[in-house]
Formats: structure tokens, C-alpha cells, sequence
């Protein structure tokens, strides 16, 4: 026979909070009520599990070893109950991410926000492009430009640069020709969509307009910077998503120099924020000061 499920949650309430006078307030149930429940079970298990006293509530050894079994339970329990039955909205934030970036630098992140926002669930799906009309099935969208609409607000995440990158194989075989500043006889990878051109890139750092032979065209710089690891080429690429390959040396800067980026990532939102995209807007602008 499996114990009641109640007196499990009554169980896992107490031990979790510390005291029958806070689970009872968590549970919306009188104090009676929870040390019923406990009893219950305690009496189901021909087992003691709490030792109490005037301070409150201690786990006896064998509730301790008892409490991660019946902690895993309800959360699979849950889990799977949302997963075939639905959830309520409220509790899910469901966010559209530009591939680049959300590989590069949000996605590894996460796990700081769950920590702090446990009680959100986040449903995350990665695209190209900005929405053609934003914010009307997600609450979130992180892209690279914006479509404007009266109906959302846009605002820039990060001041980024461009940055022209390769791999070390790529550079050590092609040193002559880097530092001869001769980019006309080396491959390139371009990325579909940037606004700013080599050229741009070049006059900038004040290097001779001598433009590479574009090899390969690429949807997303996600998957440009794969190529770039690959040595396929070199490649024009923001500072950001760029700056965790660099640190790992899987990719190296080809040419010295920089150029600020004057299109970039913004964070789009409806005029009318709920509580949970505050959240995570608020906890999202605060990881964006310190990249």
C-alpha cells in the first residue's frame, strides 16, 4: 500500500519550512490539521519522524533518509501532471531568442534565474529573425532589430562590437597575408542580414580596403562561428556572442581593431508587462550590466 498522499505533502511542507505553525500557513490548513497528517503517516510507517519540543520540529535519521525519496516523488508527480494535463498559464514565461545569442549568452545563464525564480517555468524557442508582429504568442522576444509596433516596447540590451575573428589553425596558416593586411586572397563568412559591411569595418580601423572573398553565406552567426572553428574563414561577428570563444581560445581575433555595432540586441515586451516578464526583464538588464 502507498501512504497518503496528503500526509506526504504535510510531511514535505513541515520539514521543508521548519515548523507545523508554517506549513499549516503554506498549506491554507489549520495547525491541527498538518499534525494529523504527520501522525497519520507516522502511524502508517510504524515509525517516529519528527522529535518535538518547545523549539518547534526536528527530523528524526530516519525521516532524513525518508525526505529525498518523498521530495523527488512530488516533484516528478508535478512535473508530469503539468507536462500531460497543462499548466496554468500564469506560471509559464514563454521566450523567442535569437539563436546566437541565446546559445552564447543567455542559455548559460539560466540556471541563475531558475534559483531565484523557481515558481517560473520557462518555455524557450530559438529563431533567426524578429517577429513580424512581436509579443503576440510569447511574452519575450530577445532578437537582433525589432519590428515596431504600438502594441510593444523594444529596448537595447548591450553596447556590442565587431570584432573580426578565426581560428588558430586559420591564422598561424595564413599569417603572410594577415600581416601583410591583404585580405583579398583569404575566404570569408558572411552572415545573412548585418547591416555593417566589411568596408565599414576596415576604414574604421584604417586597414586598405582590400575585402576578403566571401566563401560562405550563413544564416545565424551561431553556426558562422562553427564554420570560423572549423577554419572555413574569417568572419565579421559581434563582441558578445564572440567573447566566450575568445576566452576559451577556440577562436582567435584575425586583425586587431574594432568597430561599435550600430544595430544590436533588443528586449522586446508588451506596453503591459505581468509580473512574471518583470521578473525576468528586471534579473535579465541586471546580467546585461555586468557582460
Amino acid at each position: 500500500m502507498l501512504p497518503p498522499l496528503r500526509a506526504l505533502v504535510a510531511f514535505e511542507t513541515v520539514a521543508r519550512v521548519g515548523s507545523i505553525g508554517a506549513a499549516a500557513r503554506e498549506l491554507h490548513v489549520t495547525q491541527a490539521a498538518v499534525s494529523q497528517q504527520l501522525k497519520s503517516l507516522e502511524q502508517f510507517l510504524n515509525c517516529a519522524l519528527f522529535e518535538r519540543s518547545q523549539r518547534g520540529v526536528t527530523l528524526t535519521l530516519a525521516a532524513q533518509q525518508y525526505l529525498p525519496i518523498v521530495t523527488g516523488s512530488l516533484r516528478h508527480l508535478k512535473l508530469q501532471t503539468q507536462i500531460l494535463f497543462g499548466e496554468q498559464q500564469s506560471d509559464v514565461l514563454r521566450i523567442k531568442v535569437n539563436h546566437s545569442i541565446g546559445h552564447n549568452w543567455l542559455i548559460p545563464k539560466l540556471s541563475d534565474f531558475a534559483t531565484r525564480f523557481p515558481f517560473i517555468r520557462l518555455d524557450l524557442t530559438l529563431i533567426d529573425w524578429p517577429s513580424r508582429e512581436p509579443c503576440i504568442d510569447t511574452d519575450v522576444e530577445i532578437t537582433n532589430g525589432f519590428v515596431e509596433s504600438e502594441n510593444t516596447r523594444a529596448e537595447r540590451l548591450f553596447q556590442e562590437h565587431w570584432l573580426m575573428v578565426c581560428s588558430p589553425a586559420f591564422k598561424l596558416n595564413n599569417q603572410e597575408a594577415l600581416s601583410n593586411q591583404n585580405l583579398s586572397s583569404l575566404p570569408a563568412i558572411q552572415v545573412k542580414g548585418y547591416e555593417e559591411s566589411w568596408m565599414q569595418w576596415l576604414c574604421h580601423n584604417q586597414y586598405p580596403a582590400s575585402l576578403p572573398n566571401i566563401q560562405l553565406e550563413i544564416s545565424n552567426s551561431l553556426h558562422g562561428l562553427e564554420a570560423v572553428k572549423h577554419g572555413v574563414g574569417v568572419m565579421l561577428v559581434r563582441s558578445l556572442v564572440a567573447k566566450q570563444l575568445l576566452l576559451d581560445g577556440k577562436i582567435v581575433l584575425a586583425l586587431d581593431g574594432s568597430m561599435p555595432s550600430e544595430s544590436g540586441h533588443f528586449l522586446i515586451t508588451s506596453n503591459q508587462r505581468s509580473a512574471k516578464v518583470n521578473f525576468f526583464c528586471d534579473w535579465l538588464h541586471h546580467q546585461s550590466i555586468e557582460a
